[in-house]
């Protein structure tokens, strides 16, 4: 049995088995592409903006549809990103300059977004550098043909342990599928921690490395009133937990 410190962000209890959810590293390669080839690949980055905006507004309609209003609006925030002008001319211009692949010219763009943002010495500007990153992840995987809907196929019971989870992956879990939560990084002012209180799944955050400690079927306790998490509990964890 081993007990881990983190940050409670939403209370409750949970005890179950574990489900690690890996972050998917969208493999983009850089090719160069001709004159010619520009105005198809800029339709494909119009494309992949439209698709991404459609799937974000569904997103925040069933949110505001489940648990209200004021919890969808946490969705402006990635809206906002997706439609900022000097984000997209930004790539355009790079596309038309460097003539490569516009998955590789947006990736890199992203990167150095995130990278300038993860700098801010302010923790809430700080913690939009993974709002960045989630929307960034959809545009590529829309680009690339390659749909994220892992957690909308898990079909028993879980604790779900990641390295981190962004807003819409927490907003479409449901809580008779994810019994809790814990990840690496996050803070108390994450969009993913206000998600997690929002749809009352508990829910602990900077564990730094809880999802090297674990593994699938692993059985956990997230105890999200007092930021721990407990690693192979004995039988009388277990029962004083369960009260």
């Amino acid at each position: 049995m081993k007990t881990v410190k983190g940050i409670a962000v939403s209370p409750g209890v949970a005890i179950g088995q574990v489900l690690v959810l890996h972050a998917e590293e969208l493999s983009v390669a850089r090719r160069s592409v001709t004159e010619r080839d520009i105005p198809n690949e800029k339709a494909r980055f119009e494309d992949a903006l439209t698709k991404t905006r459609a799937e974000l507004l569904s997103i925040r309609k069933q949110i505001a549809q489940d648990i209200g209003r004021d919890h969808s609006d946490i969705f402006n925030a990635h809206l906002l990103i997706l439609e900022d002008r000097t984000l997209i001319e930004e790539v355009i211009l790079k596309l038309k300059t460097d003539k490569v692949n516009v998955e590789y010219v947006f990736s890199t763009i992203v990167q150095k977004y995130t990278i300038a943002f993860s700098h801010i010495n302010d923790e809430y500007l700080k913690e939009r550098t993974a709002d960045i990153k989630d929307v960034g992840k959809r545009v590529l995987a829309n680009l690339l043909g390659k749909p994220r809907e892992i957690l909308s196929k898990i079909e028993e019971p879980v604790i779900l342990v990641s390295h981190d989870l962004s807003p819409p992956e927490t907003a479409i879990m449901r809580k008779d599928k994810i019994m809790g939560f814990a990840t690496d990084i996050g803070g108390p002012t994450s969009h993913t921690a206000i998600m997690a209180r929002s749809l009352e799944i508990p829910a602990v955050v900077g564990l730094v490395d809880i999802s090297q400690k674990v593994a699938n079927g692993d059985t956990i306790i997230i105890d999200g009133n007092h930021g721990l998490v407990i690693i192979s509990p004995d039988e009388e964890t277990i029962q004083k937990y369960h009260g």
